[in-house]
């Protein structure tokens, strides 16, 4: 009898034991990851501009707070460790304010949509494309820009980039730094377009050029 006592015993604490462990929290093996913007006052300030900024499109399916792994060219999925700090567009609309007012230091840039007593000089849209695999299997991407003067569909100055991530699976990190980079790449050429339209407006007399830059 004291014998059969024994055996359960074990048995309920062995039962235990293992119920214990299945409801243990799991160590969480996400990782996040950021972009990157450029450090501030890279250039002479703006004095006196109000910049707009937006809109800002990005795909639906890069908007997300999972990162994609990139399959093949008809392929994506969503990372189920690797995640941005926040979904994909919100992160490049920040990232590209952060750049502008580093590059320009204007007065104040307003994000789009906003009102006609913000004051906003001239407004910088961009559009993003894509990730796509070209005919060599590297993962590519673009997108386009233009600068406008505000509440019209004027073009001052457009331009377009062109980036490549990398081949085959791609590490995460290696996605955030290229992305990283493009923008600031992207952000470096809007600057210098509002430069020249801020320079532009002070000159006496001198019509509105359109220019078109791209690489």
């Amino acid at each position: 009898m004291n014998r059969v006592r024994v055996v359960l015993c074990v048995a309920l604490l062995a039962i235990g034991t293992a119920g214990c462990s299945l409801l243990e929290p799991k160590p969480d093996s996400s990782r996040y990851f950021m972009l990157r913007a450029l450090s501030p006052e890279q250039g002479p300030a703006l004095d006196g501009l109000v910049l707009g900024l937006g809109p800002v499109a990005v795909p639906d399916y890069l908007d997300s707070n999972e990162m994609i792994d990139l399959v093949g060219p008809y392929e994506v999925r969503y990372s189920a460790q690797n995640r941005w700090v926040e979904p994909l567009g919100g992160q490049i609309v920040r990232t590209l304010n952060e750049n502008l007012d580093a590059l320009l230091s204007p007065d104040a840039i307003v994000s789009y949509p906003w009102f006609a007593q913000d004051g906003v000089q001239l407004q910088v849209e961009v559009a993003f494309d894509p990730i796509r695999m070209d005919d060599d299997g590297a993962w590519t991407g673009s997108a386009r820009w233009v600068v406008r003067a505000p509440g019209t569909r004027v073009g001052l100055e457009r331009g377009d980039v062109s980036f490549e991530l990398g081949s085959g699976l791609i590490p995460p990190d290696q996605i955030a730094t290229a992305l990283s980079t493009e923008l600031q790449d992207l952000t470096v050429a809007i600057a210098e377009a509002v430069r020249r339209q801020v320079a532009r407006r002070h000159r006496p007399g001198e019509a509105q050029h359109h220019h078109r830059t791209g690489r």
